[in-house]
């Protein structure tokens, strides 16, 4: 089951969008420099489930897309919960995202999301503004992921 602990409206998380943020516990990545830790408990928050028509019916004429802060367990009853918000989403003209925050490559149900972001936080590479970045934001076009990490960059000159 996915539990959440809070929600809020952001314009930078998922580029050309006004993302409603949901943030998942149960993070198995365990960063190093997690901003969050509290997310690393399992059960810890609301069952999503239970607020997820209520948060879209609340934010969705504020937003563009549905950002997803973690993956819970990664297990496949929480892969089938996020395929019905998904799928809601959809229906409400909602795009969708996924920061997974580990180092993978987009996985099979992974692909119903509009937009993925990869890679664990490594402070010496810096977050998705640094070029230097391990993280990779994927944009779905035409059935294929293309990355994007570009749009987080700040323009030089």
């Amino acid at each position: 089951m996915l539990y959440y602990t809070e929600v809020c409206l952001s314009p930078y998380e998922v580029p050309d969008n006004k993302a409603i943020c949901i943030y998942i516990s149960g993070c198995m990545n365990r960063c190093a420099e997690c901003h969050y830790p509290l997310l690393q408990r399992n059960d810890y928050g609301d069952l999503l489930a239970d607020n997820f028509h209520s948060i879209i019916e609340l934010y969705r004429v504020y937003a563009t897309c549905v950002c997803f802060f973690g993956e819970g367990r990664n297990t496949e009853e929480e892969h089938k919960e996020f395929e019905g918000m998904i799928s809601y989403a959809k229906k409400q003209g909602l795009k969708t995202c996924l920061y997974c925050g580990r180092n993978t490559e987009i996985e099979h149900w992974m692909m119903q999301f509009d937009y993925i972001k990869t890679g664990s936080f490594q402070a010496e590479l810096g977050g998705l503004n640094e070029r230097t970045t391990n993280q990779k934001m994927y944009e779905k076009t035409n059935g294929e992921y293309r990355n994007v990490t570009h749009k987080f960059w700040k323009q030089e000159g």
